[in-house]
């Protein structure tokens, strides 16, 4: 078959190599999203809990951003590590699911000492059982992001997944910030702002619920779409990082995909750090702060099925780069807030409204599903958990230094958590990093991405001959009556192999 791109009109047509998917059950779609909706309480605070620290513990800006950097120093080699091993699990067993147990108990015992701190708490306190939390993070969503990649190899549902995990984060996150007004009803509180009471009782729900949503996931979900073949790893074989870096290097639009995610994450990461600190000190608006986070993340929830229909019907970099536009100029504007009369009418207006926009950003999961699929056709092997990593690296490793980076700029400038009121400098320095750095991220991936080289037509052609090959491998095997081996060279080579080679089937 010659290797060209067909035109967007034959892409777009159903092809005979390609398998029928039927459309997921929404009752499988609720249980593998259920961990995601528990997470989304568990990662509720973040951002929020230096700030509650600060106030409430007299921990200073700068040890916290100092502790905050000091989880993250290993991450740019954790991430990459679980990812591939993850996804060696994946080739010896068809299943994550141990993963996702571990990680669950990881979780559990990070979140209740990271949320329920002794009265004495210090910074080393703070550090570790957040280095601890981060960690079961880690381990179970890498390895929950790469299962979602193989549900389905249809198109359209691959968006209707990602819209569905990308719901259950926001909407989990949601009911966090419903928990300070649930611990002043059961009298664990008395007051809605958030604080140790309100967060000790999000890590006793945490701990009682997200092991019963990973066990409904195990028990109810297939390791992957049966039209998508298994993968048969070589017994003993060795991880070499030569192999993992050859397989992001050689992957153009990964790369391309990485480049606009990263200033959206640094630098929206620094504003979600900022937030606490800016409305609740700063604009002293602290009693109304869950009611706006909470609104926030309900246009968020409200968004998501919008972008996903959209990212489903046209072109999914296109969509967000849209969306990235609209997210930087809602963004810019909340520099314009000051504290006063208006301060938290202007809050509840325009904050839910970077959410809603920002909410586009589940395309980019849908784009890295299709990615998955370009690095089966010119490696043989599913990287799932390596890229996954790699988006979840940047979304919630960068976000957590930026953040910290976040902190380190205003107490540069001069603020004061401990103050009602503030310096003209510290003034200017919490509104750069939390509105006006931001918006002009997000403006920077927009303009990366628009261009972005994996479009519907290329995505229907990779789908299309991965369907061919591993049709011929299926024959390859019935004949031979042994499985066919799809594993990385050992030793590759500097240059990705040619493209007639890349498309023969592999000998068994």
């Amino acid at each position: 078959m010659p290797n060209r791109l067909k035109s967007s009109r034959e892409s777009s047509q159903p092809d005979s190599a390609v398998p029928a998917t039927k459309p997921l059950k929404r009752g499988l779609l609720i249980s593998f999203t259920l961990p995601t909706v528990i997470l989304g309480v568990m990662h509720g605070p973040e951002g929020l809990i230096q700030g509650v620290y600060a106030e409430h513990a007299g921990i200073s800006l700068g040890a916290l951003a100092l502790a905050l950097l000091l989880t993250k120093v290993f991450d740019a080699v954790t991430y990459p590590l679980i990812g591939s091993l993850s996804d060696r699990t994946y080739a010896r067993t068809g299943s994550r699911r141990s993963w996702l147990i571990a990680g669950t108990a990881l979780s559990m015992v990070g979140i209740w000492f990271l949320l329920r701190p002794p009265a004495d708490v210090d910074v080393w306190y703070f550090g570790i059982w957040m280095a601890v939390t981060y960690l079961g993070w880690k381990v179970i969503e890498i390895p929950l992001q790469a299962w979602s990649y193989v549900l389905t190899a249809d198109y359209k549902q691959r968006a209707r997944v990602q819209g569905w995990r990308g719901m259950g984060q926001i909407f989990g996150q949601f009911l966090f910030f419903a928990i300070p007004l649930l611990a002043m009803q059961v009298g664990m509180s008395d007051t809605t702002e958030l604080n140790f009471d309100s967060l000790g009782l999000a890590a006793i729900i945490c701990v009682v619920a997200l092991p019963l949503a990973t066990l409904i996931l195990i028990l109810r979900v297939p390791n992957r779409d049966p039209s998508l073949p298994p993968q048969v790893a070589e017994p003993g074989a060795r991880l070499h990082w030569g192999e993992l870096w050859a397989s992001i290097r050689t992957n153009p639009p990964l790369l391309r995909l990485l480049a606009a995610f990263l200033p959206v994450n640094l630098l929206t990461g620094m504003s979600g750090g900022l937030s606490y600190l800016y409305m609740d000190t700063y604009l002293g608006l602290g009693a109304q702060l869950p009611a706006i986070l909470g609104i926030a993340l309900l246009t968020a929830i409200l968004g998501i099925p919008i972008w996903t229909a959209l990212s489903g019907r046209f072109e999914r970099h296109r969509v967000w780069a849209i969306a990235l536009i609209l997210g930087g100029l809602a963004c810019a504007s909340l520099a314009l807030v000051s504290p006063g009369p208006a301060a938290a009418t202007m809050c509840f207006i325009l904050y839910p409204v970077v959410t809603l926009v920002l909410a586009g950003t589940v395309a980019v999961y849908t784009m890295s599903a299709d990615i998955v699929d370009y690095g089966r056709l010119h490696t043989g092997r599913d990287h799932g958990g390596l890229y996954g990593s790699m988006f979840a690296f940047l979304q919630k490793s960068l976000m957590g230094v930026s953040a910290a980076l976040g902190l380190a700029l205003v107490a540069a400038f001069g603020f004061d958590a401990t103050s009602a009121t503030q310096t003209t400098s510290a003034v200017i320095g919490i509104k750069i990093g939390f509105a006006l750095a931001p918006a002009l991220g997000l403006l920077v991936a927009a303009a990366i991405i628009w261009n972005y080289p994996l479009n519907r037509a290329k995505v229907t052609e990779i789908q299309t001959e991965l369907a061919a090959r591993d049709a011929a491998e299926a024959v390859t095997e019935s004949l031979t009556g042994a499985p066919s081996i799809v594993m990385d060279a050992a030793a590759p080579t500097d240059a990705p192999a040619s493209r007639d080679d890349e498309r023969k089937p592999k000998d068994s």
